[in-house]
């Protein structure tokens, strides 16, 4: 009984924690609700942020409660097998949508090509996916949970704060606007994932019209709202790494980094770039712990203290994808700083063009694409120094929990670059 007690107890404490990062994340959103431009554009398409948060947490919580009463729990066992089943559909959604893609596009009369079929197989999968979804997110929050633990992030007792809470969805759309003779991530805005391609193309033309701004609608892999808004089409690894990501953000929040985010663009990429770098390695070590790649006996939550690893190489003979958005970078950086906008555009296009021949279906390049992806350092559309300053910050440390501690506590840039200086002199 005492066990009991105990244990509901500890949901209770686990319960109050994630209502007080909610109220603090939802509340400090105030000074971005204010109507711009952008908002104004964007408002048929509009996401509604405030009742997302409300409407989710409460719904995993619901579920929490009523796995914790007797008789409806279910073991780590049957849970990991949900998560691999869960992804497993997820595998074979993408091929019903590529098949559904194909018929629509190469069938006279799709009505009777089998498409109708294939759709009502498809939206069964997706229910059982449902079915799954509240206990692998579960599973995949107490894998996080599990390595931060370890690594000796945010512990309070016997928890993790805030609290690692996820919902897999498919996350809102982000209109993201650039000056144009300048590569500036400027204002934007969330929008409805279901916004279609006709939709974006007139935002976007709108903002160049009457704004003289860059705009481009992209996807995203996942949003820091409470519970972390994830997309739910990727794998099991790569998912683990967004949550780490998501979360980390809520964690740098509650410090120095966080809440210095917009006091700079350097600030912003710092927070984007580390929570990157240590979401990574984060995820990739909650892969391991949930019997991934690695037996989980083998290695599991002991390799806390592993160095980031680099991608391999890509080969000599084909087409590097990296190295062609760097260069692309580059030259729209030159153009523009020789004042020649329209060069600038009518380069990138060329360029985009390149990669879509390529196999690399971009939509759209330009000033707003890259000051989007530039605020993540490591990325190839990226020419900021932070990503080769934060690695080389992170190889100093012991592991990936006194890199996350470190950076945490840095409320400025030139902050970091002193402390980045100190340790190469030391």
């Amino acid at each position: 009984m005492l066990k009991k007690l105990k244990s509901r107890s500890q949901r209770t404490f686990k319960f109050a924690l994630a209502g007080v990062c909610l109220l603090v994340l939802i509340g400090t959103r105030g000074d971005a609700m204010r109507l711009d431009v952008v908002q104004e554009i964007a408002a048929p398409y509009s996401y509604d942020i405030i009742t997302w948060h409300l409407e989710n947490f409460l719904s995993k919580w619901t579920h929490r409660v009523f796995r914790a009463i007797p008789g409806n729990g279910i073991s780590s066992e049957d849970r990991l097998a949900r998560v691999e089943e869960y992804f497993a559909l997820g595998v074979d959604a993408s091929k019903l949508k590529s098949e559904i893609d194909r018929i629509a596009v190469n069938a006279s009369d799709p009505g009777e090509s089998g498409v109708v079929d294939v759709e009502s197989e498809l939206k069964e999968l997706r229910a059982r996916k449902r079915k799954l979804r509240a206990d692998v997110e579960e599973a995949i929050e107490a894998g996080i949970s599990e390595v931060a633990r370890a690594a000796g992030l945010g512990v309070v007792g016997e928890f993790v704060f805030p609290p690692v809470d996820i919902r897999l969805t498919e996350p809102p759309k982000v209109l993201v606007t650039s000056p144009r003779d300048r590569i500036e991530r400027s204002l934007e805005v969330l929008v409805d994932p279901h916004v279609d391609v006709g939709d974006r193309e007139a935002m976007e033309s709108r903002l160049l019209e009457s704004e003289d701004l860059a705009a481009i609608v992209l996807d995203i892999g996942g949003v820091a709202t409470y519970p972390a808004s994830l997309y739910d089409g990727g794998n099991l690894r790569g998912t683990l790494r967004t949550a780490a990501h998501e979360w980390l953000h809520h964690y740098f929040f509650f410090g120095p980094l966080g809440q210095n985010m917009f006091k700079s663009p350097e600030m912003q990429v710092l927070n984007e770039t580390a929570a990157d770098l240590a979401g990574r390695e984060l995820g990739g070590l909650a892969y391991r712990f949930l019997g991934g790649a690695l037996n989980a006996g083998e290695q599991g939550i002991a390799a806390v203290s592993a160095s980031p690893t680099k991608p391999p190489e890509p080969s000599k003979d084909e087409f590097d994808f990296d190295s062609e958005m760097r260069e692309t970078r580059r030259q729209t950086d030159l153009l523009l700083t020789q004042g020649r906008i329209v060069d600038a555009e009518v380069y990138m296009e060329r360029q985009r063009l390149r990669f879509v021949a390529n196999g690399h279906p971009i939509r759209k390049i330009n000033q707003a694409y890259f000051a989007f992806n530039g605020t993540y350092a490591e990325s190839p559309g990226s020419a900021s120094p932070i990503g080769g300053q934060l690695r080389e910050f992170r190889e100093r440390m012991a592991g990936v929990g006194e890199f996350v501690e470190k950076i945490r506590g840095v409320s400025s840039y030139e902050e970091f670059l002193s402390m980045l200086d100190e340790g190469s002199n030391g």
